[in-house]
């Protein structure tokens, strides 16, 4: 996928402007949690635009797609930053993964099928990390920030893409903070 499919042509600046965006994007998690025919015609259709208005801030729908991932991302991080400050920050941090797209998981499977479909979204290895930083130690070696995320992310998206009936259980929340604990544990630190 080249650049332009990922970022938006134009950054909406004004409140209309920024509704129209919020329209296009909403329409377009409709589509997908419907599991309706994904394309920029339907989306701008639903969304209540022109067509011509919905490729001012999209090249195509691929685009649209990483905009409601990056959105996605950004909530994450701001759930994982408030759960923090709580008891059970790792806790928090899992919930604030399992719960993405609000439990439309007809959205989330297609936004996360359409993103393994792209061979690299540019900074998704990074935003991988960063979502896990809180899990790491500090002083750790940067391979563990690897695996543990990967190990995590892995049990996610097979639960989404399998429509798994684990997916929003308190055993799956349970296991993964289980997880996360016993690797942090059992990791050793930076060696000098």
């Amino acid at each position: 996928m080249s650049d332009s499919a990922v970022e938006a042509r134009r950054r909406p600046r004004q409140a209309r402007s920024k509704a129209t965006v919020d329209a296009i994007l909403e329409a377009a998690t409709r589509i997908l949690e419907a599991g309706e025919t994904f394309t920029t015609n339907h989306v701008a259709e639903r969304a209540g635009v022109s067509v011509g208005t919905l490729y001012q801030y999209f090249p195509d729908k691929a685009a649209i797609v990483q905009t409601l991932a990056a959105r996605e991302r950004a909530r994450q991080r701001m759930a994982i930053r408030e759960g923090l400050d709580g008891e059970e920050p790792d806790r928090a941090a899992i919930r604030a993964m399992l719960t993405a797209f609000d439990g439309r998981e007809g959205a989330r499977r297609a936004i996360l099928a359409q993103i393994l479909r792209t061979p690299t979204v540019p900074g998704m290895g990074d935003q991988i990390d960063l979502g896990v930083a809180p899990f790491i130690k500090a002083g750790e070696r940067p391979v563990h920030a690897f695996v543990l995320s990967r190990a995590i992310m892995g049990v996610v998206r097979a639960a989404v893409m399998e429509n798994s009936p684990l997916l929003g259980t308190q055993d799956l929340e349970d296991a993964l903070v289980r997880l996360v604990r016993g690797y942090r544990d059992a990791s050793p630190k930076r060696s000098k």
